[in-house]
């Protein structure tokens, strides 16, 4: 480059074209008129509350679109009646209610008024009748008053009673009462 193409000129001759203030009004503005501004005046409280009533109203349609996806969760999970919860329930009270009979012991007394309740059913509408009972539960019986003779029989189980007439048998003790509680519990039979 060259010295010839810049032309030097005084700082103080640079400054004074220049003016730190420049007006945007090219008149005069007296102290006592008021100050119009180009843009309209804005209400900054009435803006806050619309920004915060705003904000609440975008929060509340969360939370509603929250809890109505809850609702329809909780209406999903309703219990319904079902019939192999039913039957696994039947099943679990028949295998409790067995394992407490077949432990528990067979009392005399009651024997005794078993035998006597299933002779009351027989009647005398059948004069061969023999009343069959397991040898243990015989050696029970063996002081008491029965109106039908009495045999052992080793197939039935402990507290059975069993009475054998010409036309057939009638059974009676625990085990008709647990198959009365599976009948009783058995699902979609209804009393």
């Amino acid at each position: 480059m060259s010295d010839a193409a810049f032309q030097t000129i005084e700082l103080k001759a640079a400054r004074a074209g220049f003016s730190a203030f420049r007006p945007m009004l090219h008149g005069r503005v007296s102290a006592s008129a008021p100050v119009v501004s180009a843009e309209p005046a804005v209400d900054s409280y009435a803006l806050g509350v619309q920004d915060g009533q705003n904000m609440a109203a975008a929060i509340f349609a969360v939370e509603r679109a929250q809890m109505q996806a809850l609702l329809g969760a909780a209406d999903a999970i309703q219990t319904e009646a079902s019939e192999e919860l039913a039957q696994l329930i039947g099943e679990a009270v028949c295998t409790l209610v067995a394992k407490i009979v077949e432990t528990a012991p067979v009392d005399a007394d009651w024997l005794k008024a078993q035998a006597h309740q299933a002779a009351a059913v027989i009647g005398d509408c059948d004069a061969a009748r023999t009343l069959r009972l397991n040898p243990d539960d015989l050696a029970l019986l063996d002081a008491a008053e029965l109106p039908l003779p009495v045999l052992a029989d080793a197939d039935l189980p402990r507290g059975e009673i069993r009475i054998e007439g010409s036309a057939g048998w009638i059974e009676h003790g625990r085990s008709s009462y647990l198959t009365a509680l599976r009948a009783a519990l058995a699902p979609g039979d209804e009393a």
